[in-house]
């Protein structure tokens, strides 16, 4: 995890957690195993602080020129990302998932399902008739 990255509502910086030793890596790991083993974490892991930063040109007052930076806590991050990074290790190695849906693995691309996606738009608006409906569900 990065070091220059903003932390959350805790203010526990990635800097901190990748210094902690001893019982407070101990504390940090039972915590975690605690939510896996458990399905659920922390109510503060629930609660993120949103900053709206103005885009460049004027703000006045309206929040469609500004763009949302959502601030998560720093250890839910870290536990998500280990666990995203195991299983998308096991999925891979396995090939468990198929067609478009590997995309989001290691050596995977976005690049082809979203291609499709966009001939599919592409080909509904072409060929466009009143009682035409095109649904996307993801």
């Amino acid at each position: 995890m990065p070091n220059n990255k903003t932390s959350g509502p805790s203010k526990i910086s990635y800097k901190i957690i990748k210094h902690l030793i001893g019982e407070a890596f101990n504390l940090s790991l039972i915590l975690a195993n605690a939510c896996l083993i458990h399905g659920d974490i922390p109510a503060d892991w629930r609660e993120a602080l949103v900053y709206p930063i103005p885009k460049l040109h004027e703000f006045d007052v309206q929040l469609k020129y500004t763009r949302p930076i959502i601030l998560l806590e720093t250890v839910r991050k870290c536990v998500v990302k280990i666990v995203s990074t195991q299983l998308s290790k096991i999925l891979a190695d396995n090939q468990v998932l198929q067609g478009g849906n590997f995309a989001g693995l290691p050596g995977g691309s976005t690049d082809i399902p979203i291609k499709m996606l966009d001939a599919i738009i592409h080909q509904c608006r072409f060929n466009k008739t009143d009682d035409q409906e095109l649904w996307i569900v993801s």
